[in-house]
């Protein structure tokens, strides 16, 4: 992550605690989708994470997603409890994509 600080980045941590994957992404919305698959495969990982700038956007673990910062900034978000979902995670590129600006 520190060689490019400017990508987004879904880090996976598998079942048993191994290392870590990082994925980079150029695009919010890749990373969100990646993200949302990952954390359904509760029998392979453990906890997943969009992170910008070393910050936690959204996080996941044992298939059940946390804000992290987008609790910050939505905390009476309508969605979160509705993840995973393939259909509903597209509601939040818009706040992750503000929360980047914020960060930059």
């Amino acid at each position: 992550m520190k060689d490019n600080p400017n990508k987004i980045w879904v880090v996976v941590s598998p079942i048993p605690a191994k290392n870590a994957e990082y994925s980079q992404y150029n695009s919010v919305s890749e990373a969100l989708s990646d993200f949302d698959e990952w954390t359904l495969e509760t029998d392979s990982i453990a906890r997943c994470e969009v992170m910008y700038r070393g910050v936690t956007m959204m996080h996941s673990s044992r298939g059940k997603v946390g804000g992290a910062a987008c609790e910050q900034y939505h905390p009476e978000c309508p969605v979160r409890s509705k993840l995973p979902n393939s259909r509903e995670i597209l509601n939040c590129e818009e706040c992750v994509k503000k929360m980047m600006a914020d960060y930059a």
